[in-house]
């Protein structure tokens, strides 16, 4: 009698990733979806991230930016509707030799030109823009005191004004209600000045600060 041989096919060896290799497999999985969540996550932050998340973020950048996934250098932003997704800049103004008036400002209109890190002084006029509402004034007055301090000594003048401004989007239709809005979505109806106060140097060289509580009065921050 013959005996049947078993003809069943067992997996191939080489087919098999060893323990090892599926260890390796697995680490390099976790950093890669690790490093995917730091970078979106950095653009739901409502306010600012964290010194933490910044340090992660900065690393994970060397790897993330040539992939296309830094999401705070898309052209579409992440909104939740509220009015601090809206855009935030610094206006600086200052008064030249000649008597003009020149203006800067912080970051540029296509966050391309301002300061080293555009992104940065947006995040930082949400702070300023969001503490002012709130009637906190030591931090907008740290924040601008700084930024005017830069331009002081950039331009050589001894005085200026700094304001944070809130631009709101435009509506998709211009003409709602009976109410006309401008065709140009960088029209200054659609700003909100939130913060203003004057930088200066003194006859010490010691950089002041006021914030302009109104047009006729002035408080200073200690």
């Amino acid at each position: 009698m013959s005996s049947k041989k078993d003809t069943t096919t067992s997996p191939s060896a080489d087919g098999v990733l060893s323990p090892t290799a599926r260890g390796i497999v697995s680490l390099v999985l976790f950093i890669y979806l690790f490093g995917v969540w730091v970078v979106v996550s950095s653009s739901l932050d409502d306010s600012h991230s964290s010194p933490v998340h910044e340090k992660l973020l900065n690393f994970f950048r060397l790897y993330t930016e040539p992939l296309n996934l830094e999401v705070r250098a898309a052209p579409i932003p992440l909104y939740s509707g509220r009015p601090t997704d809206y855009e935030h800049f610094f206006r600086v103004e200052l008064a030249t030799d000649s008597g003009e008036t020149q203006i800067y400002q912080v970051p540029g209109p296509e966050l391309g030109s301002g300061l080293n890190d555009p992104y940065r002084y947006q995040r930082l006029a949400k702070i300023v823009g969001m503490q002012a509402e709130a009637g906190e004034d030591t931090i907008p007055a740290e924040i601008t005191k700084g930024i005017g301090q830069y331009f002081i000594r950039l331009t050589g003048q001894r005085k200026l004004a700094i304001e944070c401004v809130r631009r709101r989007p435009q509506p998709m239709e211009l003409l709602i209600d009976g109410q006309q809005f401008a065709a140009d979505p960088r029209d200054a109806s659609y700003e909100d000045v939130l913060y203003r106060a004057q930088v200066w140097l003194d006859d010490h060289g010691a950089v002041e600060h006021i914030k302009e509580m109104a047009t006729e009065h002035v408080a200073p921050v200690q």
